[in-house]
């Protein structure tokens, strides 16, 4: 038998979980690096349905800054770039094809753009906004359970398990934010390393150049130099 009181725990249990697991999901289609999920919103229409990616197409993974698209039909390519495009239109897309057992297969890579300063800003906001409303919906559901949990434990005549159950409903709400807190530290960490990845890149270029230009000027240097006798 599962008491009135249990009941009410599990069902808040689930739903802090529940938006434990939608703040991930966000999070990761904030990308950075490549993940099948940020995959999941895409919607393929295809003669006038609605199908998953799942249903048309298999994904890989090659690396972290890619996503391959193998699409279960040759007809289905365009539709399938159009859907990725329009959940994600940062994405550069390319058409590839490989040999694969004799054949021709042609299929989507999708790269993960770089993080400059402008890039890294979107994100962090993107971060902090969906941090927010987690937050608030964790809190809304504390005060909604709270008062239903109390409801069944208002005939409690011993008080043992009304502090069982309340240490119980204080500890899902702390464990949920602490996961919450940590997902969210992880992924702005995430975008940081991006961000200084780009910062060497493009210092590293630069130099590049420089060094370039520098051995050209001392080229043109020798060619104007006077002979000596």
């Amino acid at each position: 038998m599962i008491y009135p009181a249990e009941k009410v725990l599990n069902e808040y249990q689930k739903v802090l979980d529940g938006y434990t697991g939608l703040l991930t999901c966000r999070l990761l289609n904030l990308c950075v690096k490549s993940h099948p999920i940020a995959l999941i919103p895409v919607i393929v229409e295809l003669w006038g349905e609605d199908k998953t990616i799942e249903e048309v197409a298999d994904v890989g993974i090659p690396d972290e800054d890619h996503i391959t698209v193998f699409p279960k039909n040759p007809e289905f390519i365009f539709a399938i770039g159009k859907g990725v495009l329009e959940v994600h239109p940062e994405f550069q897309m390319e058409e590839k094809n490989m040999e694969i057992n004799g054949n021709d297969v042609h299929y989507l890579s999708f790269k993960m753009p770089e993080v400059d300063k402008n890039r890294r800003d979107v994100l962090n906001s993107g971060v902090d906004a969906f941090y927010e409303e987690a937050k608030g919906q964790f809190e809304t559901t504390r005060v909604k359970y709270s008062e239903m949990l109390m409801d069944k434990l208002k005939d409690d005549k011993t008080g043992k398990d009304s502090d069982d159950y309340k240490n119980r409903f204080d500890d899902y709400f702390k464990n949920n934010s602490n996961v919450a807190e940590q997902t969210v530290n992880d992924k702005k960490k995430e975008i940081e390393e991006a961000y200084q990845r780009y910062l060497q890149k493009k210092d590293a270029a630069t130099q590049a150049v420089q060094e370039q230009q520098a051995a050209e000027g001392e080229d043109v240097k020798s060619q104007f130099k006077m002979p000596t006798e």
